[in-house]
């Protein structure tokens, strides 16, 4: 440490300590010292390379400036915005919506929201820096615009007790961590549930056709949020007519009602019990997704499976559903002689291929997705026409949209939206 930095050190040694007492003394929120910044804030009290911890600082803040729309006083954002996605003990009770307020958890909560206000104001201007970017994360102005609400409240509370309360109030609503940001969610063997930072954005409204395929599907989903009986559901038909596209809408219609979406593979069947482990204390609804199931002969996930939807030893909890898309409607592959017996030596031929289908009536719920007739494809070509704002003779558009269908995959909804982008890029081509 220079001259300089030591005498600097000496006048604001008192303050430069007790934040990182405040740093050290973090309990409940024991998590967020492990966040680099939180790290970078407590390696600034020493005055050691504070030039090189500064800039990182100010890259850090702007990154995440940028990513959640944050503006004005970035560390003050940042520390608020750490503190409230923090997954612990009091925000997992909190989504649950446990009777918290006067346990010892909530005390040592309120102690560490305490810190959090301190740190939120961390006097950067104390320290020996020669840069022009304190002014700019101070009063910052981000290029994607939008604020964060609830940010934008807590910074107006002034007490730790109000703060705590936004905060219960926040978990309790939209849940704690990574469940609180995303809709939907992939699983990482080696991370856990990992969310999705771009999700699919469809809704109900994109999707044409299908009236009452989707309205059971709603409705089924609606049963689970409110804690009615609901069952599995099994998406059948053939490619291309929105089977996936409905789940997905699902999780961005019920994301307020606390329904999350978790896709994973026919192979990641055999980790629905790690799986199970984390969802089932969570204070959420979630659907776990399997797209495109279906199994071979060899393939032996589905008597796992089959067990795990009804009566096997490792139950699924009460906040899990499954709902699973397939082109084949019994879902593991049969063969003539599963049915005729030839080529087998098996006695009870009857019983192996009830026990392929079996998987399937696990599902409670089967809806069917039948590919579209010639007139109902035109009419979801149309309405994509209106919705994209193409102006268009009808023949022409019909007669364009039957020879695009008989040059691609045939006739259903993906077949339109592919038809519609082709018809959108010529216009801007000629435009």
């Amino acid at each position: 440490m220079d001259g300089y930095n030591q005498k600097y050190f000496r006048q604001n040694q008192e303050y430069f300590e007790y934040i990182t007492h405040k740093i050290e003394a973090v309990t409940v929120y024991r998590n967020i010292t492990n966040d680099r910044i939180i790290q970078i804030l407590k390696e600034l009290c020493t005055l050691e390379n504070t030039e090189n911890l500064f800039s990182e600082l100010c890259f850090l803040l702007i990154e995440s400036a940028e990513k959640n729309t944050f503006s004005g006083n970035l560390l003050k954002k940042y520390i608020i915005n750490l503190f409230l996605t923090d997954e612990n003990i009091f925000s997992l009770y909190c989504e649950n919506n446990k009777e918290i307020k006067g346990s010892s958890v909530y005390n040592l909560a309120l102690n560490d929201i305490e810190i959090m206000k301190e740190l939120s104001v961390f006097k950067l201007d104390l320290l020996p820096i020669y840069s022009d970017c304190l002014s700019e994360i101070l009063n910052y102005k981000p290029v994607n615009k939008g604020e964060n609400e609830v940010i934008s409240y807590i910074e107006t509370l002034s007490s730790a007790e109000q703060i705590t309360d936004a905060f219960i109030r926040y978990y309790h609503s939209s849940g704690c961590g990574n469940i609180s940001l995303y809709k939907m969610f992939k699983y990482n063997p080696c991370e856990g549930i990992v969310g999705i930072s771009s999700p699919d954005p469809i809704t109900f409204d994109d999707l044409i056709g299908y009236k009452s395929q989707i309205e059971e599907l709603i409705n089924n989903t609606q049963a689970f949020l409110s804690g009615c009986p609901a069952n599995s559901v099994l998406l059948v038909g053939a490619r291309g007519t929105g089977k996936s596209s409905c789940v997905k809408a699902l999780a961005n219609k019920f994301f307020s009602s606390g329904l999350r979406l978790i896709e994973i593979t026919k192979e990641q069947i055999v980790h629905l019990p790690s799986i199970f482990s984390i969802l089932k204390n969570r204070g959420r609804c979630f659907i776990i997704f399997i797209d495109d199931l279906s199994f071979d002969e060899h393939e032996i996930q589905y008597k796992y499976m089959k067990s795990l939807l009804e009566g096997g030893s490792e139950s699924k909890p009460e906040n899990v559903l499954f709902y699973a898309t397939s082109n084949r409607r019994h879902l593991v592959r049969e063969n003539f002689s599963d049915r005729s017996g030839s080529n087998d030596d098996e006695i009870h031929k009857n019983d192996t291929f009830n026990e392929k289908l079996s998987l399937a009536d696990r599902f409670g719920i089967t809806i069917t997705f039948p590919k579209p007739s010639a007139d109902e494809y035109i009419k979801i070509v149309t309405a994509l026409a209106k919705k994209n704002n193409i102006n268009i003779n009808d023949d022409i558009l019909k007669k364009e949209a039957m020879k695009w269908e008989m040059n691609q995959k045939g006739m259903s909804g993906r077949t339109a939206k592919q038809f519609i982008n082709n018809l959108i890029w010529k216009n801007s081509q000629i435009q």
